[in-house]
């Protein structure tokens, strides 16, 4: 008995298929079936790939401090909306920091009586101009480096750190009791206005795809409608963890797409014209392609070479011809030569 496979399910359509006997014995033999006729359709070569949805790294910000910080409370998650203004962490200078002001304070006061006692000599004729300049310049020193310090600490001294946007929390990088060097990202927002997509493509597929092709992209889990993309980048870097290079897709933001959901995607890698079928007039046998053409009111079977595979419809590359009238339901019992009976003719 042969079998006929569509989008990876067998297709029973026997029991809609009908043989019609001509009431004697010996009477020819006919099968009811529906026939479509093969025509001209543009067909896309597709790579299936998948990834996952985030916040677009360009639309963001990420939170840094110019001094050693202490976190002393972690006020908010990733995940979590904010308004500017509003707090984020509890944050306190390092002692280290502490020290280096308080140090840096003592500096400028000896630096200060220093160049007044060198001041007063040199107007006693006690010291040089040379000694003089080089007092003035300590203090000019001590002054920038308490300057320095004094600014750093600034934004600490609120012992908090604020959300400078209206936004989303991407990434919390710190905990609580963390202490933070200078410059290290503390947070992570974005305004949550686009996405974009990372896919996960094998090192193999990079040379068939480019910056500019089409992707549909499609949720994993869920019954949302396709949404529609263009590749932006191809990073050509295997990622340790997953094995596969990765390809961005940037889409707007949608309430339909979370951070974090699964999507799969069909990267459109070129168009091509060609004779179509439904992909249920294909079938199979000793691992080859054949399909059923009406010839005359009967089945002939056709071997055939497909191709691609697109919205229920397969490219066949040879064995047919545009208008051919193919048997698309009720030919996985019929035989070469049998009598047709066309579904919804006369």
């Amino acid at each position: 008995m042969r079998t006929r496979f569509s989008g990876g399910k067998i297709l029973a359509w026997g029991c809609c298929l009908c043989l019609l006997f001509a009431g004697s014995a010996g009477a020819e033999v006919s099968a009811l079936v529906k026939v479509t006729p093969a025509r001209m359709m543009y067909m896309a070569d597709q790579l299936r790939v998948y990834g996952t949805v985030e916040f677009a790294p360009e639309d963001g910000r990420t939170i840094v401090l110019p001094a050693e910080t202490l976190v002393n409370q972690v006020l908010v998650a990733a995940g979590q909306r904010v308004r500017q203004g509003q707090p984020l962490l509890q944050i306190q200078a390092s002692v280290s920091d502490q020290l280096q002001r308080k140090q840096a304070e003592i500096a400028l006061k000896f630096a200060i009586a220093d160049q007044q006692r060198v001041a007063s000599l040199r107007q006693r004729q006690l010291a040089t101009n040379s000694q003089l300049q080089a007092a003035d310049q300590s203090l000019a020193r001590a002054r920038a480096a308490l300057q320095d310090i004094q600014l750093r600490l600034q934004q600490l001294q609120k012992g908090q750190v604020s959300a400078p946007i209206n936004g989303v929390v991407t990434i919390v990088h710190v905990h609580q009791g963390d202490l933070v060097p200078a410059g290290q990202p503390l947070l992570s927002l974005s305004t949550a206005n686009a996405l974009r997509v990372l896919l996960g493509v094998e090192p193999a597929d990079l040379a068939r795809i480019q910056v500019g092709d089409s992707v549909q992209l499609l949720p994993v889990y869920g019954g949302q409608a396709a949404v529609q993309g263009k590749i932006r980048q191809i990073y050509s870097q295997i990622d340790p963890q997953t094995r596969l290079a990765q390809v961005v897709v940037p889409l707007p933001a949608s309430p339909d797409l979370m951070p974090g959901a699964m999507l799969q995607a069909e990267i459109i890698l070129h168009r091509q014209k060609a004779v179509a079928v439904p992909d249920s007039a294909v079938l199979q046998q000793g691992g080859r392609s054949y399909c059923f053409v009406d010839v005359a009111g009967k089945a002939q079977k056709r071997w055939v070479k497909t191709g691609w595979q697109q919205g229920g419809w397969i490219a066949v590359n040879q064995g047919l011809s545009a208008g051919d009238s193919v048997v698309s339901l009720g030919n996985y019992e019929l035989k070469n030569g049998m009598a047709l009976r066309i579904e919804g003719k006369s």
